[in-house]
């Protein structure tokens, strides 16, 4: 009896892995598909924009002394 309920719950456990893997794959191409629609190619603009605002505000000091050095040593 001890095998039967080994099997049935290898089975269910096989079975229910198998559906996540199923439902990851749906998933991943319902954003693929979503990214490369007009309204995802927006979408990624606008986060990369904020990506951007964000970086540059977090690091202004940085930014601003590599600009003078790079003024500095290539006098542009």
């Amino acid at each position: 009896m001890a095998n039967r309920e080994s099997y049935q719950r290898q089975y269910y456990r096989k079975k229910t892995m198998d559906k996540l893997r199923n439902t990851v794959k749906n998933l991943r191409e319902e954003r693929e598909k979503f990214l490369s629609s007009p309204e995802g190619i927006a979408y990624k603009k606008r986060l990369m924009y904020e990506y951007g605002k964000k970086y540059r505000e977090d690091n202004a000091e940085k930014i601003r002394t590599y600009q003078k050095e790079y003024h500095i040593q290539y006098g542009i």
